[in-house]
């Protein structure tokens, strides 16, 4: 049996126990500033607003006969599944003052409310449900156009 050098041990359950408190600490950090802030707040809103535009823009097809429902059912899910990481990528950056919490709950809810138009997408898709499907890409859009107007106010 070969043993270790105390040494090599210890670095190595040093190491285990850095990892774990980066793992179990969550990635939440300040920016660094007001610019930064709303920078971070411009990324997301752009993002949001791409995917809510081509969700809108797929479901329209769907309706028009362009797209199969296999097909609008792949982009809905897929573009619903990439509004989770970007809220979560903004609503990880904590606002660097007191007067840009306003800021991050506008823009935490214009990324809620296009989660929440991509869940009704998704499921107006697999049920094939024309109206629905009409509904819910005049709610993509309507929120991309929030969304777009936000951030054209942070520039």
């Amino acid at each position: 049996m070969t043993t270790r050098p105390r040494g090599a041990r210890l670095v190595r359950a040093a190491s285990a126990a850095l990892m774990a408190c980066l793992a179990l600490g969550g990635c939440v950090v300040p920016a660094r500033d007001d610019g930064a802030f709303r920078a971070n707040a411009e990324a997301a809103l752009g993002s949001a607003v791409s995917e809510a535009r081509t969700g809108a823009l797929v479901l329209q097809a769907r309706l028009d006969g362009h797209a199969t429902n296999a097909y609008a059912d792949t982009v809905i899910t897929e573009s619903e599944s990439a509004i989770g990481p970007i809220e979560d990528s903004f609503g990880n950056v904590d606002p660097p003052e007191a007067g840009q919490d306003q800021l991050r709950t506008d823009v935490m809810e214009l990324l809620g409310d296009t989660a929440d138009a991509f869940a009704a997408a998704r499921l107006a898709v697999r049920r094939d449900d024309e109206a629905q499907m009409r509904a819910t890409a005049t709610e993509l859009t309507e929120v991309a156009d929030r969304m777009d107007d936000a951030k054209e106010g942070l520039r």
